[in-house]
């Protein structure tokens, strides 16, 4: 069964195209900086959305998120 299941998610990937691929992954590594600086749920995706352009949450949107909570 792991065999089979590991085929088909292979074949699932390689339809996938390289770029959604790429784009998951970053989006995936913005979320776990904002949640590893302690944001929660909703500020997360917030200071995610906010920094798009970004490869990380800076620490001016991180005083924007402490002056929000405050």
């Amino acid at each position: 069964k792991f065999k089979d299941a590991k085929k088909v998610a292979q074949q699932c990937l390689n339809k996938c195209p390289v770029k959604v691929i790429h784009q998951f992954f970053n989006q995936s590594w913005w979320f776990m900086d904002a949640y590893h600086k302690g944001l929660i749920e909703k500020v997360a995706e917030w200071a995610v959305c906010k920094q798009k352009s970004h490869r990380r949450v800076g620490q001016c949107t991180m005083m924007s998120v402490d002056t929000m909570l405050t």
